[in-house]
């Protein structure tokens, strides 16, 4: 019975996890976040290859410089908006260039560290808009990257500055079941 309310506890967290936007500059301590990795370690990965490196980020000075790399290459975010959010700490996730499933590898782990954040308290908030400036060869070079690894996603996390709002009512057409 243990097990069974163990596993609805897990559900429902699952479903009132909400991407959050403000966060407190309080820093997350060190066995909090090295959880939150490990978490990410144990997400699933093509063929348990495990070809994803982890960057924790603490340094605002170097998350301004991703903003601005991103905006170099192009990148645009809506007036007034800080892509990082203000969060005390940053995970960017990297993979080698070459490797089919990069992309999903780390989309894997970063769900699995956004719900390990959510269990202990803090809030994520998974961020892509900066990839070109992550991919920028200054910034790469200070992430301290594998050699041909290249980013494939950020994740933001820190305690909420606010409740984040109720979830928006989901879809009904968006399940088909074959027999």
């Amino acid at each position: 019975m243990q097990e069974v309310i163990a596993i609805n506890e897990f559900y429902n967290m699952l479903l009132k996890r909400r991407t959050i936007r403000a966060f407190r500059p309080d820093a997350i301590p060190d066995g909090i976040m090295n959880k939150i990795i490990t978490a990410g370690k144990y997400a699933p990965s093509a063929m348990g290859q495990q070809n994803r490196h982890f960057t924790v980020i603490k340094d605002q000075a170097l998350l301004n410089d991703i903003v601005k790399a991103t905006e170099k290459a192009g990148g645009e975010f809506v007036p007034g908006h800080t892509p990082f959010y203000s969060a005390p700490a940053v995970i960017v996730l990297s993979a080698p260039a070459s490797f089919k499933f990069n992309r999903e590898d780390c989309a894997c782990a970063i769900q699995n560290m956004m719900l390990a954040a959510c269990s202990f308290g803090i809030g994520s908030c998974y961020i892509c808009a900066v990839l070109p400036g992550l991919r920028d060869s200054s910034i790469m070079g200070r992430l301290k990257l594998p050699a041909n690894y290249v980013p494939y996603g950020s994740v933001s996390f820190g305690y909420p500055a606010a409740n984040a709002s109720e979830a928006k009512a989901r879809r009904t057409d968006d399940v088909t079941f074959l027999p």
